[in-house]
């Protein structure tokens, strides 16, 4: 029996994500001010003085580095110290350093975000992590598989199974669900698809 891994939220950001985190670090004044605040933690007058900055401009910045969670603060009054979060950072980055997690991002931005976020929780490149228990994952999870199967308009169920297990070594219970979705039909050992299951390779081939 296949043993499932929990499902946990995706290490990958999402698109929106990605562009916010690559705006603040493409800012060479944000960058500045990140490096001030690797080691020690500084108040905004400080940095304003450091930088020779109007205070008003650094806290725009800040404000941009902070809604991202990249800082951690604290208050003594009169003023708030921030410091960066670097765990945090090399967490936002690491992702993009998988070529298997940069290539999710080619599903486009015609994939909901919800979908995404399914997708990249339990996907990692070719291979499936592992079967969703709620329905509307699972339905993503299945639909996506299918479209990953070669285009050919039926498979003899040794093939399929064959094709499946390169995904997921539980491919009975996938080439089992593909027939209690509608998408396939089997017939004399031979699987075919549904009109729903050429609708959902048809998505693919337009995407």
């Amino acid at each position: 029996m296949t043993r499932c891994k929990a499902e946990t939220p995706s290490e990958v950001p999402d698109v929106d994500h990605a562009v916010d985190l690559f705006k603040a670090l493409a800012d060479p004044i944000r960058l500045r001010i990140m490096g001030l605040l690797v080691e020690e933690e500084r108040c905004g007058q400080e940095l304003a003085e450091t930088l020779n900055l109007a205070p008003g401009t650094v806290t725009h910045h800040l404000q941009m580095l902070r809604r991202l969670g990249l800082l951690t603060e604290e208050r003594r009054p009169p003023y708030t110290y921030v410091k960066l979060d670097y765990p945090k950072l090399r967490q936002a980055i690491l992702p993009f350093l998988k070529k298997e997690r940069v290539q999710q991002f080619a599903a486009g931005p015609d994939v909901g975000r919800e979908k995404r976020r399914v997708l990249n929780a339990f996907f990692d490149g070719p291979k499936l992590l592992s079967i969703p228990a709620q329905r509307r994952k699972k339905e993503i999870v299945f639909e996506e598989i299918l479209r990953r199967l070669p285009a050919e308009s039926s498979f003899k169920e040794a093939k399929l199974s064959q094709l499946i297990k390169k995904i997921h070594p539980d491919f009975c219970t996938i080439r089992r669900e593909f027939i209690m979705g509608r998408y396939m039909e089997r017939q004399d050992g031979v699987y075919r698809w549904t009109e729903r299951g050429r609708s959902v390779r048809k998505g693919a081939r337009q995407r």
